[in-house]
């Protein structure tokens, strides 16, 4: 025998020692269980802190120009918090990316039996919503994953469901060979499980995950550095990738197992009482109020991200649906309440930063065309056309129904473009801000002499705006619009004057 044979006969003898040739995946899986300290044991876990967490997050979605690669933001001081028990989960994390800084806090918790979301961002009002008005750039996209993904309640859904008749096969996974089954979580997704033959942990689950941006995309959970907490053998390093791009990766300093001061995060702080009850009695809840600027034109005022409405003689148009499918939801209902015989024909938008297209596929769901400027074509249309099944959004449900319901498109235009109707008109301006996004397209309707941008200046501030309120200041010169109102995007309604004088200090240092 060569020398190149007895290696690797040595290596497959190794590995065969490891793990039978005839084991099935439900016997791994029910192995992994013994080996995390038995499914009693696992199952007696109500809650599980994982404290001290540093790392990466990428899928932010902040690029400059659409088709940029994303810098990852770096996520410290994270602390999550699975309530197993209960059905409650928490992402609390500080997240720098260049040079932004922000400290976030999305819960998801429950008044009565009703599950609700809290929302504490920065300097921000605490504010309450139901759950899918929770946006998170913590480890995941929103505190719920959580509760279907993390390892306890994969394990123990595998060890049950996993095959018992058929054997696992061998499947590469990083340059390692682990053994692969497949099994069901209890919601009735397919899983993938890849087992380590020596440790009997298991490594690594691949499953769909619905993004609320990116649509249904393929994940992989990748475990490591496990440790014994209060006799569980669990993971302390959770490496994420979705759509076969790097999403999150974290390092936790120690878990705690059922712990009982994690109660006190899922209290529903008082300053959100109120909201939360409005939130508990609702199908979908975020906080929505329409302001009027001026002729014909309104601030759709959300949570923190607005949108612009303008009034045309027999429809509507909209710059930004933001932030989640449930404040585009409550953007629609509050619309139709106070224009219920007019019709939302267009929505436009903005930019291409996650934040602010959440609410698109809710707008294009009730018959809106979407209007997005080429330059942020490359991520609104995949967001438009993909997939969304767990759990299937409405775009989903109408398109994929049998006979299939009508639903707006997305319409690409390139530079200026200017709707009118009936002594009405929105004009959009895409702009290039290099120190944050480009393009960003500036709305002015004309009929109130108003300009609505998020991002580069928040009314009604008079101070510090900073180069982008100067940059903000010399398009708007350079488009020679006759500017009365600013109307932000966040923030709220400011006179142009004010503007003048935020953008001032920046506009002198030069």
């Amino acid at each position: 025998m060569s020398v190149r044979n007895s290696i690797l006969f040595f290596i497959s003898a190794l590995w065969l020692s490891g793990c039978s040739a005839s084991s099935t995946p439900r016997t791994l899986a029910r192995d992994a269980v013994a080996a995390m300290g038995g499914a009693e044991r696992l199952q007696n876990v109500k809650t599980l802190t994982m404290k001290g967490g540093t790392g990466t997050r990428l899928r932010m979605g902040q690029m400059v120009k659409a088709t940029d690669p994303e810098n990852p933001g770096q996520l410290k001081d994270v602390v999550d918090i699975v309530d197993l028990a209960n059905g409650r989960a928490s992402l609390d994390y500080a997240l720098q990316n260049g040079g932004f800084m922000q400290h976030r806090h999305e819960i998801l918790t429950k008044k009565g039996d009703k599950p609700i979301g809290v929302d504490i961002v920065g300097t921000r009002p605490i504010i309450a919503t139901t759950p899918g008005g929770l946006f998170s750039w913590g480890t995941q996209n929103s505190p719920e994953f959580l509760l279907r993904r993390n390892v306890l309640t994969i394990a123990l859904a595998a060890a049950e469901s996993a095959s018992e008749t058929q054997p696992a096969t061998d499947k590469e996974l990083n340059g390692k060979m682990y053994k692969y089954g497949t099994a069901r979580t209890k919601s009735g997704e397919d899983l993938g499980l890849y087992f380590d033959p020596q440790t009997k942990l298991l490594a690594a689950y691949e499953v769909i995950d619905t993004e609320s941006i990116l649509g249904d995309v393929p994940a992989e959970y990748i475990l490591s550095d496990y440790k014994t907490v209060d006799g569980l053998t669990l993971p302390h390093h959770i490496t994420v990738r979705k759509g076969g791009k790097d999403y999150s990766d974290v390092q936790f300093a120690s878990i705690a197992v059922n712990d009982p001061t994690a109660e006190q995060v899922f209290a529903i702080p008082e300053s959100a009482a109120a909201e939360a009850a409005k939130a508990a009695s609702a199908d979908e809840y975020s906080p929505m109020k329409i302001v009027k600027v001026g002729n014909a034109v309104y601030h759709a005022a959300g949570y923190s991200h607005h949108t612009l409405i303008v009034e045309f003689p027999q429809w509507l148009a909209l710059v930004d649906s933001p932030y989640t499918e449930t404040q585009g939801k409550v953007l629609f209902r509050a619309i139709q309440e106070q224009f219920p015989t007019k019709p939302v024909k267009y929505v436009a938008v903005s930019h291409h930063h996650y934040d602010h297209i959440g609410g698109v596929r809710a707008a294009a769901a009730m018959g809106a065309t979407i209007l997005v400027e080429k330059g942020n074509e490359p991520v609104l249309r995949p967001l438009l056309e993909a997939r969304h099944t767990h759990p299937q959004d409405e775009l989903d449900k109408r398109r994929n129904s049998q006979p299939a319901e009508q639903v707006g498109g997305i319409e690409v235009y390139e530079g200026k473009k200017i709707i009118r109707e009936g002594g009405q008109s929105l004009e959009l301006y895409p702009v290039s801000f290099p120190e944050h996004v480009d393009p960003m397209v500036l709305a002015y309707a004309s009929s109130a002499r108003a300009l609505f941008q998020p991002d580069l200046y928040t009314p009604p501030a008079t101070t510090n705006g900073g180069p982008p309120a100067q940059h903000l200041l010399r398009a708007v010169k350079e488009l020679n619009l006759k500017v009365d109102t600013m109307v932000g995007g966040h923030g709220g309604i400011g006179t142009f004057a004010d503007f003048v004088k935020a953008a001032a200090p920046a506009a002198s240092s030069n």
